[in-house]
């Protein structure tokens, strides 16, 4: 079971790790203000635009490296649950806009695999916290 925990953490701090560093290399290309996952609330999306990457970046750190392993699972799973909430509103008022959760690296439409994507992750940041 050790094992597995291990590779739960390991792929969770891969993805956010990637993620993180696609979207700071796009980082023109990536935004949160003016697409269908806006707030509405100017003060909130520029929040998650500038320090969404960084917050991305340190979470992986935890996990990959073992540091702070339980609290970096948290955080991941409250920062996926709020993306899957995020990409279901979208989805079932029917707009596919470009997934650009890893910067422009990946800029296909959202569908529901990436619903199902999300819901892996989740599997893998409760898994991690389950056995931290």
């Amino acid at each position: 079971m050790k094992s597995f925990v291990d590779f739960c953490a390991l792929a969770l701090g891969v993805v956010f790790e990637w993620s993180a560093m696609m979207k700071l290399v796009s980082r023109d290309r990536w935004q949160v203000a003016g697409t269908p996952f806006a707030t509405g609330k100017a003060a909130i999306d520029e929040l998650v635009r500038r320090w969404l990457p960084y917050l991305e970046l340190a979470v992986g750190l935890m996990l990959i490296l073992r540091m702070a392993t339980l609290f970096g699972a948290i955080v991941a799973l409250v920062m996926l649950v709020g993306f899957t909430v995020s990409l279901a509103r979208v989805l079932v008022s029917d707009q596919r806009p470009p997934c650009l959760c890893f910067g422009s690296s990946r800029p296909r439409p959202i569908s529901w695999k990436t619903l199902v994507r999300n819901f892996v992750l989740i599997a893998f940041a409760i898994t991690t916290i389950v056995g931290a």
